[in-house]
């Protein structure tokens, strides 16, 4: 082994003293021969930056960490200075770009590298340190030139053109050769932009979001935002990709590169909060008395309580509470299939949301009205099994509208852009309120959600201070792994109790609980936020 690593080594050696032999003849002799770009000059591009993305605090999400790019004039002193400091990994090629004789460019680890033909650069690095939002910022491609996915692709020529350019400049000779000892024009162009895109994401919340479910799951969503406005504070996905090395996520089959966030799944039982919202605006009342007796046969059809649980007369506060599916079975008989389906269709289920040009969340799935006419299929669709499909999205837009006194939101993502860094130079338009239930309604349904975590199956998403609201969700998909199926864990509630400032839902794919996988994170994410605002 030691004699082949010497080996190896005199090999190397000897390849060095050719390199630098080749490259002190070449210049010499004067002539280090490119084609000219223009009259007496050769550019070379040393690297080219993008426009900022901002958090609505002008909180930078990339451009956080800077790299250092060397621009080459291959000499002597250059390929000695240069090997010196690359790793070793890397000095085959460094090597075989010094041998070319060509000007080039290349990251390198350090500044300090004083050699005739080098100059080095301190450049933003577009995605270093902690990942923000990985699924909303994006990736690039192309060269790292052009955005592929996320606000990079939704506003690529926007940051291009807030971007600049670093570059050399080389003197030539008629004949289109390097002069000799002259010296290099470096040609700096808006290489640290401040220009850009301003999102509704705040960088500390997100940073709660991620963590908390980094906590939490592995395959998952979480959702902040405000119940006024709709502006999206916090959006989590997890797996996450990584943005510098996007081949490694290519083949993973967890399929990192999906927003759950975005993404229609199975929603369960927080869909009872939409019911029990529905029957309140037709004027049934919450002292509505029902008898659970653990089951019930629609159509001859089935359907039975979590745990063949039986709840014996509740009301809807208890139902929700305890989760009874027959209590809201016998509300969407009582709706009927037109009535609860307009009203799911007023509270934004159904409905695509452009969170920014090309950035699309899904619509979600609700069923048709000739699927409800079915009795059993009406009976599933009440505590929200079937066909039904929501996002996270969704799910807090639907808070929002439940908590905030009953006025719809649309969900923010762009808050809009800056030239300074410091100051919005456009924002974008607001929208009229529209309330689509009343503000009684909203206040029931309140102090509905506050129950089920002080005295139901909310317990565990229970903040340290300030008191929330919300459901729990364990959400059947039909699906199944090795004879087990797949149940999804939901919680969508709100943060504090009784002056609601937040929707927060948190989403674990394949988490069979709410109660003990979802609703936990959303303690998390409260606890945090509250910390936050005391600090």
């Amino acid at each position: 082994m030691h004699s082949r690593v010497v080996g190896v080594y005199f090999a190397f050696v000897m390849l060095m003293t050719v390199l630098i032999y080749r490259i002190y003849h070449i210049d010499a002799s004067g002539y280090i021969k490119m084609a000219a770009a223009g009259q007496g000059g050769y550019s070379l591009s040393v690297a080219t930056t993008r426009g900022m993305i901002y958090d609505r605090n002008m909180n930078g999400l990339v451009n956080k960490e800077f790299e250092y790019v060397a621009s080459v004039l291959p000499s002597p002193q250059a390929a000695l200075e240069l090997l010196d400091v690359v790793p070793d990994e890397e000095k085959p090629a460094v090597v075989e770009r010094l041998s070319a004789a060509m000007p080039f460019a290349i990251k390198v680890p350090v500044n300090e590298i004083y050699a005739a033909g080098i100059e080095v650069f301190r450049i933003p690095k577009r995605y270093g340190g902690y990942s923000y939002a990985p699924h909303i910022v994006g990736y690039m491609g192309g060269g790292d030139i052009d955005g592929v996915s996320g606000i990079e692709l939704s506003f690529n020529d926007e940051l291009k053109d807030w971007g600049g350019r670093v570059s050399c400049s080389y003197y030539v000779d008629a004949a289109g050769h390097i002069m000799p000892g002259a010296s290099v024009n470096v040609n700096r162009s808006n290489e640290n932009p401040v220009g850009g895109v301003c999102l509704t994401l705040d960088r500390e919340v997100q940073y709660i979001a991620q963590e908390a479910l980094s906590w939490g799951c592995d395959k998952g969503a979480a959702i902040v935002m405000e119940v006024d406005t709709g502006n999206i504070l916090a959006m989590a996905s997890l797996p996450v990709f990584d943005q510098n090395n996007i081949s490694a996520s290519l083949d993973d089959d967890d399929a990192p590169f999906i927003s759950r966030a975005v993404s229609g799944y199975n929603i369960g039982s927080v869909f009872k909060l939409v019911v029990s919202a529905a029957a309140l605006e037709k004027g049934i009342p919450v002292t509505k008395k029902y008898i659970c007796g653990g089951q019930i046969d629609v159509g001859g059809v089935v359907f039975r309580c979590n745990n063949n649980a039986v709840h014996g007369e509740t009301d809807m506060r208890r139902a929700l509470e305890v989760s009874c599916n027959t209590y809201f079975i016998m509300l969407a008989e009582e709706l009927g299939p037109e009535y609860l389906l307009m009203f799911c269709v007023n509270m934004g289920f159904d409905s695509r949301t452009e969170l920014a040009p090309g950035l699309r969340a899904q619509p979600g799935n609700l069923p048709g009205l000739a699927e409800l006419r079915n009795p059993a299929a009406l009976a599933n669709f009440g505590f929200g099994q079937g066909s039904s499909l929501a996002t996270p999205l969704q799910m807090a837009g639907v808070v929002s509208s439940l908590v905030n006194g009953g006025f719809a939101v649309m969900p923010n993502l762009v808050r809009g852009f800056t030239d300074d860094g410091f100051t919005l130079s456009e924002e974008p338009a607001e929208f009229a309120e529209n309330r689509i239930i009343g503000e009684s309604t909203s206040n029931t349904i309140k102090s509905l959600m506050i129950s089920v975590v002080e005295d139901g199956s909310g317990r565990t998403a229970k903040p340290r201070r300030g008191g929330a609201g919300g459901k729990t969700s364990s959400a059947q998909t039909g699906q199944k792994i090795g004879g087990t199926e797949i149940v999804h864990a939901w919680f969508a509630g709100f943060y504090p109790a009784y002056n609601p400032k937040y929707s927060i839902v948190v989403f674990v794919e394949g988490g069979v609980s709410g109660e003990h996988m979802a609703a936990p994170i959303f303690k998390k994410i409260c606890d945090e936020i509250d910390k936050l605002e005391l600090s």
